[in-house]
Order: structure tokens, then C-alpha cells, then sequence
């Protein structure tokens, strides 16, 4: 029996898919001394590679991958879109404003001078900056009509310019920008990791907390008879155990009481104490307070760890300092994540709605604080799939509306339709926690499972025409990728730090956060030798998305 492995691929798209799918994740993966490509660039490589040879999916499955990822990306950017004025947000929001005008300035310049297509110009944006979101609004701006069209070029060629284009610009937006934000530093005369320093003096972050050692050790419980005579007859709050020792006595066991202590808790010689603290600080309790003991009833206190997704109005906008919840509820947090990016834990970290942190402690006193923060990530396993369809389906009729002005149609397009409803949704999601339930495991899934099937496509479909791209406009496409990448890196380091007045290891997260470049932040981390950078890139992330999107069909328009 004979089987024509070609032909059974070329007629089965959903095969097709899942190969390409498949070699991408390959090619993504591979290490060169350190660097991988990643994901999305192994299945747009994998995509052009069977593109070139004539493979295609059919079109809906580029436009259910487009609309799964681009609704996503609102219902993430969601949470803090309309807080995010509060302190220095507007300074990240005028950051990533400048970084994309200047971007999208620059690429509709040089194509006009260069007189590259509509398309190549949307693609030149879009891969230099290594933005899917601005490849998916413009291809949406030409399929909704919002697109100036030629009448010499096809739909479908515009598309597929847009796609080559793309594919050309996106390797140096990749690679170039992790080599030239790394050098920024030296090419400034700034020594990044005495900047990052002198920010987290500022802020009063412990040298700890800027390489994570404090929070890489687990939390122990473990029990003493108070024996000193220093501490006896003194008030927890003179003695100061958290500020010494990072340890907190979580019960009081005293003849046949027991009970939780507060700060006004008087301890008496031979109380029995739970403490829950790192190994270290553990040494130091038993010095201060008397011999460790085994006691049954107060080592069987349940510890826990839960997640916990910010969502109550009193804890955003307030630093882990305001909320005492060491002191108040004997609770650690461990980690705080924001936008899939783990930020600095200090008593000065300000929360912000949609933020995910890990606390660890006693199970009835971490309950109560759960209570001030939001709800736990785990309990909440089910995607409330009305809400969301029901979203999308909003996002694409808002799309559809347009306005007449003279011969020109205004409309916000798909991209725009759905950017809105994610938005607003993920917003009120954050103020009301049973509405519009999507875990962030779920929220990922989407937006990477709609984002590989876009690129598959992009890659099927731009593989068609990449060798006469490449032989016809290619060096002179790459060159003005180039300028695309890098100017506005550098107008946004110059108007971040002599407008806005950013610290300089804040501002290149920042700005890696512009360009929705996580690589190029992880760049930043290791040249600084410090975290202190995500606080940057957190803050401009969501809004470039956003702004990018809107770019992607704006540069179709013009």
C-alpha cells in the first residue's frame, strides 16, 4: 500500500496545521548559546517553509486564531486600563504613545519614500517591532474595507505583502533589539546595575528582595517555651520579631489557653509560641525567645499557599506596606506577578487589579486576608464561556460599524471591536469577580492557541511569496527595519528620561514594555542584576498592545 504523504497533507488542512504547529515548537526551542527563538517565530519560519511549496489553510482558520488572540489581549489589558492614572500611569502611557507614533511615523516615511505598498509598510511596522497585534489590525483593516486600496492590487495580494513584509523586519526586531537595548548602558555612559541599586534604596527595597533570595525560601512552622526573661512582660510590638527575624508567632498556647496574638500580646515565661519564618530567621527566634519544643497541637496549625488574583477596590493602588499583612495576618507573600511578569516583593510593591500574588500562612488568618485582596486564583477553575462568546461577538459587530466622512469610511474595524469589549470586560471583571470568569491559565491558552494559528497562517500564506519579496525589495526592507527598530528605542529613552524623568533600569523595562518585547526585558533583568526593571515593562505592556493594535489599522488608512 502505497500513501502520498504530501498529497494526504496538502488535503488535509488540520493535519497541515498541526505539523506546522509541531516543527515550529521544534524550531522554537532550539538553544544557541542561551538565545531560542521562541514559539511564535518557530511557526512563522515553520509556516513560510511549507508556504513557499504551495501548502495553504483555509481563511477561517487565520480569522478564528486573529479574533481568539486579539480579544484576549483586551480582556488582559483590562484590569488596569482605567487605573492605570493613578501615581507615574500616565507617564507609561505617554511613554508607549510616543514609542508607537514614532514608529508608525517612521514606516509610513520611508515607505512613502521608498513607494513600498500599503501592505509592505504594515508589514515593516509590524515585524520590526515584532507586534501581533499590529499584523492582525492591519489585516483586518483590509478585510473590513477601512484599508485605502489600490486598484491595481488585490486583497489578497495586499495581504500577502503585508505577511512578507512582516517575516523580513521580524528576525533583526527579534535579535537586533535584545543587541541594542543591551547596549544602550554603555552607549550612555550608565552603569545599569548602580542604577537599579540606587532606585530600590529609593524605594526601600531590601538587597533580598533585588535578587529574590529572601523569597526563594519556603515558610517553616515550628515551636518554642518562652524562657527569656529580656522578652517576658514586653509587648510584641516593643519586640519587633518581624523587623529582626522575618519570622511571625502565629498562636499562643498559655496553661490551657490558646489564642492569636496581636501587637499587643504580652508574652509570659513558659507560654508555648508557634513561629512560621524562613530557616534563618528561625535561628535568630530561637535565641530571643527559648528552646524549640514538639508540640503537637500548635506544629498541626495548617499551613497554606494559595494564589490570589487582586480584584477588591481598598488593596489596588496600595503598597504590601498599607495592607500590614505581615504584622496583621502573619502572611508571607512570595511572589507577585503582573501581566505573566514577577515583580519586586517589598513592602513599598504597589498592587494593582489583575495582579496575581502568592501568600503563604496560617490557613484562617490567610483566609481573612484573602478577603482584603480578592478572590483565589485556583477556586475559580470554570471560563464563563457566555460572557466570553457573547464578547466576541459585541467586539465584531462594533467592528462593523462605520461613519461616512466625504468618500472616507471611519470605523474602529475588528481589531478595534475587539479591543473594546476585552477591555471592558476584563475591567469589570476586576470589579465584580463572578462575572466574565476567565482563569488566566484559560486567558493564556486563548491568546497563545489564537496567536499560533494566526502565524501559521501568516506563514502559509507570506511563504508564497518570500523568495521574489526578499530578491525584489528585501535588503532595502530589511535596512528600513532596521531604522524602524531602533529610532524608536531611541526617542523613547531620550523623551523617558528627559521628559518623564524615568530611573534609567525602570525606563529600558519600560520600553521593552513599548515594544512588547519580553525577551528584550529578560535582556534588561540579567544587565541589571535586578527585577527592578519588570516594574517598567508591567506598566507600558498593556497599553502598547493595545495602542499597537489600533496602529496596525490606522497605518492601512492613511
Amino acid at each position: 500500500m502505497e500513501i502520498d504523504i504530501i498529497g494526504l497533507i496538502r488535503d488535509v488542512p488540520e493535519l497541515l496545521f498541526f505539523i506546522v504547529l509541531g516543527f515550529g515548537y521544534l524550531i522554537g526551542n532550539i538553544k544557541i548559546r542561551g538565545f531560542e527563538l521562541g514559539s511564535t517565530t518557530g511557526v512563522l519560519l515553520a509556516g513560510l517553509f511549507f508556504g513557499h511549496f504551495g501548502f495553504e489553510l483555509p481563511a477561517n482558520t487565520l480569522e478564528i486564531g486573529f479574533i481568539l488572540f486579539i480579544y484576549s489581549v483586551g480582556l488582559q489589558a483590562g484590569p488596569r486600563f482605567f487605573s492605570v492614572f493613578l501615581e507615574d500611569g500616565i507617564k507609561y502611557v505617554m511613554l508607549a504613545m510616543v514609542v508607537s507614533i514614532t514608529a508608525v511615523g517612521l514606516a509610513f516615511g520611508i515607505s512613502t519614500y521608498m513607494g513600498f505598498s500599503r501592505g509592505v509598510s504594515a508589514g515593516l511596522l509590524s515585524g520590526s517591532l515584532t507586534s501581533t497585534p499590529t499584523l492582525a489590525a492591519a489585516q483586518d483593516a483590509v478585510h473590513s474595507g477601512l484599508a485605502r486600496m489600490s486598484e491595481t492590487r488585490a486583497a489578497d495580494i495586499i495581504i500577502q505583502d503585508i505577511g512578507s513584509a512582516y517575516a523580513i523586519t521580524y528576525l533583526f526586531g527579534l535579535i537586533g533589539l535584545l543587541l541594542f537595548i543591551r547596549f544602550i548602558p554603555s552607549l550612555t555612559g550608565v552603569n545599569l546595575p548602580e542604577e537599579a541599586a540606587k532606585l530600590a534604596r529609593q524605594k526601600r527595597f531590601s538587597p533580598e528582595d533585588e535578587d529574590g533570595s529572601e523569597h526563594s525560601h519556603s515558610q517553616m512552622l515550628r515551636a518554642y517555651r518562652v524562657q527569656s526573661d529580656e522578652i517576658a512582660e514586653k509587648p510584641l510590638r516593643a519586640l519587633k520579631f518581624t523587623t529582626k527575624t522575618g519570622c511571625v508567632i502565629q498562636r499562643v498556647i498559655r496553661k490551657d489557653e490558646s489564642f492569636i496574638p496581636g501587637a499587643d500580646t504580652v508574652l509570659e515565661k513558659g507560654d508555648r509560641v508557634s513561629v512560621l519564618g524562613p530557616l534563618e530567621g528561625h535561628e535568630k527566634m530561637e535565641k530571643m525567645i527559648g528552646p524549640e519544643v514538639l508540640d503537637r497541637e500548635l506544629l498541626s496549625i495548617p499551613i497554606k499557599t494559595y494564589d490570589v488574583v487582586v480584584t477588591h477596590p481598598d488593596a489596588a493602588g496600595r503598597s504590601l506596606g498599607d495592607l500590614h499583612y505581615l504584622a496583621r495576618y502573619g502572611s508571607f507573600v512570595v511572589k507577585i506577578s503582573r501581566s505573566h511578569v514577577e515583580l519586586p516583593v517589598d513592602e513599598s510593591t504597589v498592587l494593582e487589579k489583575g495582579d496575581v500574588v502568592r501568600l503563604t500562612g496560617v490557613k484562617d488568618r490567610l483566609e481573612e486576608l484573602i478577603k482584603r485582596l480578592g478572590h483565589v486564583e485556583r477556586n475559580i477553575i470554570q471560563t464563563d464561556l457566555l460572557t466570553f462568546a457573547f464578547g466576541i461577538a459585541a467586539g465584531l459587530f462594533i467592528g462593523k460599524i462605520t461613519f461616512k466622512v466625504g468618500a472616507l469610511s471611519i470605523g474602529l474595524g475588528t481589531a478595534g471591536g475587539l479591543l473594546i469589549t476585552g477591555i471592558l470586560i476584563g475591567f469589570l471583571r476586576s470589579v465584580h469577580p463572578t462575572f466574565g470568569r476567565v482563569p488566566p491559565a484559560a486567558r493564556w491558552l486563548f491568546m497563545e492557541l489564537g496567536l499560533l494559528f494566526f502565524m501559521a497562517g501568516i506563514g502559509l500564506k507570506a511563504g508564497q511569496g518570500i523568495v521574489e519579496a526578499v530578491m525584489t525589495v528585501g535588503p532595502v526592507l530589511f535596512l528600513s527595519g532596521i531604522v524602524v527598530t531602533t529610532l524608536p528605542v531611541i526617542v523613547g529613552f531620550v523623551f523617558g528620561k528627559y521628559i518623564l524623568k524615568f530611573n534609567t533600569a525602570i525606563l529600558l523595562g519600560a520600553i521593552t514594555g513599548a515594544m512588547t518585547s519580553t525577551p528584550a526585558l529578560n535582556t534588561v533583568i540579567r544587565a541589571a542584576n535586578s527585577p527592578i526593571p519588570s516594574l517598567g515593562y508591567a506598566g507600558t505592556y498593556a497599553f502598547a498592545n493595545v495602542f499597537l493594535a489600533l496602529a496596525g489599522t490606522i497605518i492601512m488608512m492613511l
